[in-house]
């Protein structure tokens, strides 16, 4: 989604921007391709368990026919892995139809919620902040101890 596509803070919420963004994150987005990503990896999943004793069958049924045409059932089974791997789209290479077609209209009613729904907003305002402050947090470096410390061996 486009910056031009999001509404002015100001407009939707009627509180300035330093109070409510009303744009999605950058963490919003992650979270988003993330979860797509997930959603792509078990499709993809889901196909390849399912192509295992389907390509068994087609590759035994062309063994026991023989003939020239022998492997026909095993290069349909390819035909359809290919055609299903580039529809399910995992790496997003692929242009035209493909499964992110399918999720883009949930997208754009998801970001529009977000957009547009001050509750929302607000959870993900404090949401951004906790994140923030777990980002700013950097573990201590362990102090060497002092040879002087009661802990010495004496």
């Amino acid at each position: 989604m486009q910056d031009s596509d999001r509404p002015d803070p100001e407009q939707t919420t009627g509180r300035s921007p330093a109070a409510v963004d009303a744009r999605p994150t950058a963490r919003a987005d992650l979270l988003w391709r993330l979860l797509v990503f997930q959603l792509k990896l078990m499709m993809d999943g889901f196909r390849d368990i399912a192509l295992i004793p389907i390509s068994l069958i087609a590759g035994l049924i062309g063994i026991v026919r023989g003939g020239p045409q022998a492997d026909a059932p095993f290069q349909e089974v390819l035909r359809f892995g290919r055609r299903t791997e580039v529809w399910i789209n995992l790496f997003g290479h692929q242009e035209g139809e493909t499964a992110d077609k399918l999720i883009e209209p949930l997208q754009k009613k998801v970001f529009a919620e977000l957009n547009n729904n001050p509750q929302l907003q607000e959870v993900g305002s404090n949401i951004g902040r906790h994140l923030d402050k777990v980002g700013r947090q950097r573990p201590r470096a362990v102090e060497p101890q002092n040879e002087n410390s009661g802990d010495a061996p004496g």
